[in-house]
């Protein structure tokens, strides 16, 4: 039975849910950003299409001219199983979202408790990692995915606990779907960062089972259980990660170093270690966007963990001689190092070339939120630590925290403008040349940057206070609990609410919106009603700032352009060569029928059709809508192909003179081939398949204006499956015969379907590993 403090904390979680949530649940707001405006208009086209022909497109043919969906990560909500369960409650996507919050405050709770912690040091270590600014942030920027693929680090550590402390089927088979359903919520790098950490808890209890003579049999049994799970885990995400992992290869995150990532690329958003100075004060290198004056590209968010927790982690490791500490030390340490990347690069660059997959990855200030869940275990031991002593004695150290922290203060009263000007010398120039603006945010980072200074004095002062009063048993050790907890819970409430509710003054605007701007915004304007007023297969090509503009696919609008953060290597190597589609030959190739301008164009081969106010990602502007003359269907027969290497085949599609339906250029050997005439007579396009009538009068050559991706599109003539050759550096071209002919474009699903398949299985063997685990324990 529970007790009435094991209650509290459901309650407690849920209420500070609320305070940080509260717009999102109770005011019919959502969070509204760029990261999140583009995965919506995905979803929206998605299951529109999978409503219309009863299976889910595997091509998205909507962006980039094509690419793959569930292989490039594309609304990968659908392939999670929980996701199921909360679709049949009907619980929309936001709340969703906020529920792993509370699940990752639960699970924090469950592992503490599961260390022995007691309940109100639980509820707090609960709270903070629910609160952890990194996971406020990731939701309220469009990174949803980040925030729920961590909700699963603390319940992952508190399964492997349990495997290794227990050794049972039951607890196997909960570690397999703990570890399956984080991998399934398909952000990878964090399961990624989860992994590593769950292996070096691996390698730890081994060794302590090794030092002992009488366990090493049980070393053996936990590291089979463990690699067991762990290989149930991969099974029961397999519908995500088996297509791509094969579809890795093709995209611009494996282009560089033997399908890594470049090193430029991958260490991009390393922490500085000057930004360690935000663990301390949130603002001590601005607050994100235009404040923020660090050595990141940008960021939205400090790397702020709570001072007291901070605190409470540091005394744990002074303070206790458990192992599990120096284990929670020693990898959080480890963290930080790899978050350098390339400002201090030994560890990074160790596991970059050496360990498997690492190189795969940017971000790597990413891996802040193992030391952010690590410091929170360690300060609720921390405070742990301090209740169990039966006698606080005041000693030397505490005097001079307090000499210290009077200090401080009294810089910041009487030497803050030395103190100023110290700080402002590192001010980068903010993105802007007007001169008030520029004095403004100067003086927004100073401000933030002393109240934020202050406030950790307050904290601080607040802890020791609270420590003096408990030494001198002026207060009991649950009111010292409770006074600690309010006020480290408090800090990052405040943090929190200035991500989630920045001020008016702050340099920063809110992400929040309405439901209903929401869906004004994926409503149909004049343009967008024009553009999908015709039944013909074309594409559009929105230039300058308009071409990676998302909104457009949510109405089956096909385009050259969008954003996708893994597009495939191959259309990316088109985009650089072309300079952006840059000649009328080309966009006529590409299918390109009206071109969308922010500007009036004065060219003889555009006729402007159509002009009026759209809405896109920045507000609704004027767009003048052209129609390219001669613009080509979306198939044709050439008279001629000629061989070209790579480097050649740029050369010659760009120049003026190229006329895609007389010839087209491949890097197969046809040695300057003719081909016979025909015509494609009829066309039938779904996301998943194409099918083409065409009548040739001898042998010809169809090019397909579909982008190459031989690795999932088959081609068929008759039934009968053909080879696809590279055309024009993008497109597909194959061989016809004589004749009307049945040309089909299969896109082939079977790695999908074999993922699908391995994953219900090693789902329902980890559940059947649990039923018999639970049997087990009641016979």
């Amino acid at each position: 039975m529970l007790n009435k403090k094991q209650l509290l904390v459901l309650p407690i979680l849920i209420i500070l849910i609320c305070m940080i949530f509260y717009p999102v649940l109770f005011q019919g707001k959502i969070f509204s950003t760029p990261d999140s405006l583009n995965p919506k208009a995905a979803a929206i086209i998605l299951d529109k299409s999978h409503a219309e022909t009863g299976e889910y497109p595997m091509w998205q043919p909507w962006i980039f001219s094509g690419m793959p969906t569930a292989e490039s990560f594309t609304n990968t909500s659908n392939l999670y199983f929980p996701d199921y369960l909360f679709k049949m409650l009907k619980i929309p996507a936001s709340i969703v979202h906020i529920l792993h919050f509370l699940f990752a405050g639960l699970g924090v709770y469950v592992l503490l408790r599961y260390l022995k912690i007691s309940q109100y040091v639980a509820i707090i270590g609960a709270a903070g990692f629910m609160l952890m600014p990194y996971l406020v942030t990731m939701e309220v920027f469009g990174h949803g995915s980040q925030a729920m693929t961590s909700a699963y680090i603390p319940w992952a550590f508190w399964a492997a606990l349990r495997l290794f402390d227990k050794k049972r089927l039951l607890d196997t088979g909960i570690f397999a779907l703990i570890l399956g359903f984080q991998l399934q919520r398909a952000h990878v790098q964090i399961a990624y960062y989860t992994w590593m950490l769950l292996g070096a808890l691996f390698v730890y209890k081994v060794i302590l089972l090794l030092i002992d003579k009488n366990k090493r049999i049980d070393a053996a049994k936990i590291s089979g259980l463990f690699i067991a799970a762990l290989l149930i885990g991969l099974g029961i995400s397999a519908l995500v990660y088996l297509p791509s992992l094969q579809y890795s290869a093709e995209s611009i995150r494996s282009v560089g170093q033997s399908g890594s990532a470049g090193y430029e690329y991958a260490t991009s958003w390393s922490l500085h270690p000057n930004e360690m100075l935000t663990f301390l004060i949130p603002s001590a290198f601005g607050f994100g966007g235009q404040t923020y004056w660090g050595a990141m590209p940008f960021t939205d968010y400090p790397n702020y963990m709570g001072i007291l927790f901070l605190a409470m982690a540091i005394i744990a490791v002074i303070k206790s001689r458990d192992t599990l500490v120096w284990f929670l030390g020693v990898t959080t340490i480890l963290a930080l190092l790899i978050s350098f990347g390339s400002h201090f690069n030994p560890v990074y660059n160790l596991f970059y070339n050496f360990i498997p997959y690492f190189n795969k990855f940017r971000i790597p200030s990413m891996i802040l939120i193992i030391v952010q869940f690590n410091v929170i275990i360690l300060a609720s031991l921390g405070l742990e630590e301090i209740l169990n002593i039966e006698s606080i004695k005041i000693s030397k150290w505490f005097w001079w925290l307090v000499g210290l922290l009077g200090v401080l203060a009294f810089i910041l009263l009487f030497g803050s403008g030395a103190l100023k000007n110290a700080v402002s010398q590192g001010f980068t120039q903010p993105m802007t040349q007007d001169p008030r603006v520029v004095s403004f945010i100067n003086n927004l980072r100073w401000t933030m940057w002393y109240k934020d200074a202050w406030m950790l004095i307050v904290l601080i002062a607040g802890f020791l206070s609270g420590v003096y009063l408990l030494a001198k048993s002026k207060i009991t050790k649950l009111i010292f609990t409770i006074i600690i907890g309010v006020l480290a819970v408090t800090d990052l409430i405040i943090v929190d609410n200035k991500i989630v509710h920045p001020e008016d003054n702050s340099g920063r605007a809110s992400q929040l919106v309405s439901k209903n701007a929401i869906d004004r915004y994926f409503a149909h304007d004049e343009v967008t009603s024009f553009l999908t007023n015709n039944d013909d297969n074309f594409r559009i090509y929105p230039i300058g700032r308009l071409f990676g503009e998302s909104r457009l696919q949510a109405f089956g609008i096909e385009s050259v352009g969008g954003y996708h953060p893994a597009k495939l290597a191959i259309y990316n190597r088109f985009l650089q060569n072309t300079n952006n589609i840059s000649t009328l030959p080309i966009m006529r190739m590409m299918n390109i029928r009206y071109i969308l301008s922010p500007q009036a164009i004065n060219h003889p081969e555009l006729k402007l059709v159509f002009t009026e106010n759209m809405q896109t990602g920045v507000g609704r502007i004027p767009i003048w809508v052209y129609e390219l003359n001669a613009h080509f269907e979306r198939a044709w027969i050439v008279e001629k192909v000629e061989s070209a290497n790579n480097d050649e085949i740029w050369s010659k599609i760009m120049n003026d003179s190229f006329d895609p339906k007389m010839i087209a250029y491949t890097d197969s050997e046809f040695d300057n081939q003719s081909f016979a005439l025909g015509k494609v007579i009829s066309t039938d396009y779904n996301p998943n398949q194409i099918k083409l009538n065409v009548n040739s009068e001898g042998e010809g050559f169809l090019v397909v204006s579909e982008v190459h991706y031989p690795l999932r599109w088959q081609a068929y003539i008759d039934g009968e499956k053909v080879n696809t050759y590279e055309t024009n550096g993008i497109l597909r071209g194959i061989i016809v015969p004589e004749g009307e002919h049945l040309i089909e474009f299969k896109y082939d699903k079977s790695v999908f379907r074999n993922g699908l398949k391995i994953s219900v299985a090693a789902a329902l063997f980890s559940l059947t590993l649990i039923v018999v685990g639970l049997l087990r324990i009641r016979e």
